[in-house]
């Protein structure tokens, strides 16, 4: 794996060289990597290796380099991968990559055409960001990095409050006006004087309600092992995540009946049902489980807190994993797979045949409301919202409405939800094996009727025909969707949902609140109504965290005027 940056210009002017300059110092935050570059004075391109693969990830000839962030998984050799790309013409590439099973992006620079072009995985996974300034295109697989660029930014106020409310930016929005993000299946192509997007793969053209469960839970099994055959290689070592749910512990299953040996590592609230149930299943099986408590769970993804805490002088196990910075995770399954996101009223909202409705209904589900008293102007925003909502929707208008909510979770939701581990990849140095995002695995969960798959309905049928060894322990099931059969006194341990806000945390979103009446950030909302929030929530006459939480949010990407 890299992190990469770069310009595509046929004018190197002084403030083109002085944004070459400031790539090359900020793209790691670490002073001491080395920078790679490549400059022929139509690209300029700077990589900084993050080891996590142990192989190459760039090939090169006269004619062209190819390199691939992540891994496209056409075979388990990365290295093999980018040479194979290396010796095809661009236009073998669409049907190459409708083999690759990994999570990916994939750049190509044709040295005689001065012609560089960009590949994203089938749900964009693997985050990569331009924009065009001055008739050249900058990009960069980090969105951090035009921040420190000598370009002007302006906030997208729609896409923040996107990311503030729902978590994420919708379609190819980020939180700057005139930053862009590659979409699911795209290839974007880039010349010192064009620039072409185009949709190399789309699963709405992909076959759907055609497999019923019987045939789906074979396919999904096989779909799955051989993912996981990909990811694992010649490994006997690994590290995973292990929660109180079941996408990781249907991983960790797999990697022992494998005879892999694994450690574990859980991050949860003390005595948690994440944490009890995680340990029971981990003394069931026999296998080491490192559980690290922590405070305020949504702070962080388990992603960033593994880059913390998986140190090689912490874990005596470290020095034997094949691939240390390779961790195992379950990330896609709830969401793919189990359809989380999913309730009655949204289904009801999809029988309806009109998109606006299940935009209400999922906000709804998602309690993703932008305070209207506190933010300025924002009902109009909450209305917003629901039209970018509904234009996802419309995009797959072919397709029955609840088969286009599923798939606009994928390219949404999905499409941005280990970008914020990856924007740190200088920092942690880390890397993740995906196997619930492998295309074959996501093909099948697209071929099956949506009523077969929500409420973890098919993922149930697939697990206690696969891994009945899995379902020995209680494990954590979302409000609404099958629950766990066991009885087990283990079962009144607190779940997520039932966590209640802790005082240090309270404390720290009035701190923020406060704060933000005296910084520039305070132009976006109406000050007397947060500063009024705040000290009726410090007093305990008003419980105005879920108000507050969304300024802390709004306040990471706000970009305030100048």
């Amino acid at each position: 794996m890299s992190i990469v940056a770069g310009v595509i210009s046929d004018c190197w002017s002084q403030d083109f060289l002085l944004i070459k300059k400031e790539i090359a110092q900020h793209l790691s935050r670490n002073p001491t990597d080395v920078r790679h570059e490549y400059f022929d004075n139509h690209l300029y391109l700077c990589r900084v290796a993050i080891d996590c693969y142990r192989e190459a990830n760039w090939a090169e000839n006269h004619l062209r380099f190819t390199m691939v962030l992540g891994h496209t998984l056409m075979s388990p050799s990365l290295t093999q991968d980018v040479n194979s790309l290396l010796q095809h013409n661009m236009q073998d590439y669409p049907k190459l990559l409708a083999d690759a099973q990994g999570t990916y992006c994939v750049l190509n620079y044709d040295k005689r055409q001065h012609t560089l072009s960009i590949f994203a995985d089938s749900l964009a996974i693997r985050p990569l960001y331009y924009m065009q300034y001055k008739g050249a295109v900058i990009f960069s697989s980090c969105l951090r990095l035009f921040d420190k660029l000598s370009v002007k930014l302006t906030t997208n106020l729609v896409g923040v409050t996107e990311y503030a409310v729902v978590g994420y930016t919708l379609g190819n929005k980020t939180h700057y006006n005139e930053v862009r993000s590659l979409l699911p299946g795209e290839r974007l192509i880039m010349t010192t004087n064009e620039l072409q997007q185009q949709r190399y793969f789309r699963w709405a053209d992909m076959p759907f309600d055609c497999l019923r469960d019987s045939d789906g839970i074979s396919q999904f099994d096989r779909a799955f092992k051989q993912a996981v055959n990909l990811c694992l290689g010649d490994d006997f070592h690994a590290i995973s995540t292990l929660s109180g749910g079941l996408d990781s512990r249907v991983i960790v299953t797999e990697l022992l009946k494998r005879g892999v040996q694994l450690e574990c590592l859980n991050f949860s609230y003390q005595r948690s049902q994440d944490e009890v149930y995680a340990e029971a299943f981990a003394q069931y099986h026999d296998f080491p489980l490192h559980i690290v408590n922590v405070r305020d769970t949504q702070e962080q993804s388990i992603e960033q807190r593994l880059g913390c805490y998986w140190r090689a002088t912490q874990y005596n196990f470290y020095q034997q994993v094949e691939h240390p910075r390779l961790v195992w995770s379950g990330n896609g399954g709830s969401v793919c797979v189990g359809m989380v996101f999913c309730d009655d009223e949204i289904l009801a909202a999809c029988a309806t045949g009109e998109p606006l409705a299940v935009a209400k209904a999922y906000l709804q589900h998602q309690h993703a409301f932008i305070p209207k008293r506190m933010v300025k102007d924002g009902a109009m925003l909450q209305a917003q919202l629901e039209q970018n909502i509904v234009a996802c929707l419309e995009q797959y208008s072919h397709l029955p409405l609840e088969k286009a909510f599923q798939l606009f979770l994928w390219e949404n939701d999905q499409h941005q939800h280990i970008a914020p581990a990856l924007e740190d990849m200088d920092k942690f140095r880390l890397d993740f094996h995906l196997p619930f995002y492998s295309k074959s695995v996501l093909s099948v969960i697209f071929a099956l009727p949506t009523a077969s798959a929500v409420k973890h309905q098919f993922y149930m049928k697939w697990l206690n025909h696969a891994y009945p060894e899995a379902l020995l322990t209680p494990w954590q099931t979302y409000p609404g969707h099958l629950t766990c059969p066991l009885k087990d006194h283990r079962l009144s341990a607190l779940s997520q949902w039932q966590l209640t806000e802790n005082v240090k945390n309270r404390v720290n979103l009035i701190t923020i609140g406060l704060k933000t009446l005296f910084d520039a950030k305070g132009e976006f909302y109406h000050l007397h109504y947060l500063g009024a929030n705040c000290l009726l929530t410090a007093l305990g006459l008003y419980s105005g965290e879920s108000t507050l939480n969304v300024v802390k949010r709004m306040n990471r990407v706000l970009k305030p005027h100048h």
